[in-house]
């Protein structure tokens, strides 16, 4: 409880502040004086200009990449991390995919099966859960993906651009399909977007990076009333806002 507030206390699945990256001594500042905190459960977006240094921060929260400078917590047992490409293995059918996240978590044989259905059916795959990945379609292949994702039962899950590849329609479908798992499950998403609309669509906050180096230029909470759509009037204001904002952003850099 926060005796100031009298209110529960946020607890962060994220927290991060002043990071900075460079790969190299004699190399560009990727990332300077990043602050960002992202609470538990909470669904973000993160938007910024071309190479601005989104992918970058994403893999360092995901400890693939070690900052040069400044501070992050994150949970002891890592984050699960969804791309672009599904990355399936094409040898294995839609549930050998998700076992095999769960045998790499140590799930026991016995349980392995169940469980990977079980999660199929939360992304509504069930049915094609003995199919391989080249008889699925792209929707499915990343539907598979997240599935896989969830396996790792991980507190954060991460998304690099998970549905740039896919059709209007598609992109659509699975927003919701997102948002249901995310409302069932309960995770922290920190999901990266060039797409203004998709990040205002999905996030309960939008973040827009400054361009290099990347810092949190500025924030807007995502309030809709009613069931939101990528088309609402709601979001396509908000959108219409940030855009603008972005598009400074991409002028500055190019000045």
């Amino acid at each position: 409880m926060d005796t100031q507030t009298g209110l529960p206390a946020v607890r962060y699945s994220v927290e991060i502040e002043h990071l900075g990256k460079r790969f190299a001594d004699d190399a560009p500042v990727v990332l300077e004086d990043l602050n960002l905190k992202v609470a538990r459960g909470e669904f973000v977006s993160v938007l910024g200009a071309s190479g601005c240094g989104k992918s970058t921060l994403l893999n360092i929260i995901a400890g693939l990449e070690a900052p040069s400078a400044g501070f992050l917590t994150v949970p002891a047992d890592g984050s699960a991390l969804m791309f672009q490409d599904a990355a399936l293995f094409p040898w294995l059918s839609a549930r050998g995919n998700v076992e095999l996240a769960l045998e790499l978590r140590g799930v026991a044989r016995p349980r392995r099966r169940a469980k990977a259905l079980e999660l199929l059916d939360l992304v509504h795959l069930a049915e094609a859960a003995e199919k391989r990945p080249h008889e699925l379609s792209g929707g499915m292949r990343q539907r598979v993906a997240l599935a896989r994702a969830l396996a790792q039962d991980k507190e954060v899950l991460l998304m690099d651009e998970p549905f740039a590849a896919l059709d209007a329609i598609t992109r659509d479908l699975l927003h919701d399909e997102l948002e249901r798992v995310w409302r069932e499950t309960g995770r922290t998403i920190i999901f990266i977007t060039h797409n203004v609309r998709e990040a205002v669509r999905l996030g309960q906050r939008v973040v827009l990076l400054s361009s290099r180096p990347g810092r949190v230029a500025a924030e807007w909470p995502v309030v809709v009333d009613g069931p939101r759509r990528i088309e609402s009037p709601e979001v396509a204001n908000l959108a219409a806002e940030i855009t603008e904002h972005l598009r400074e952003e991409i002028r500055r850099h190019a000045a």
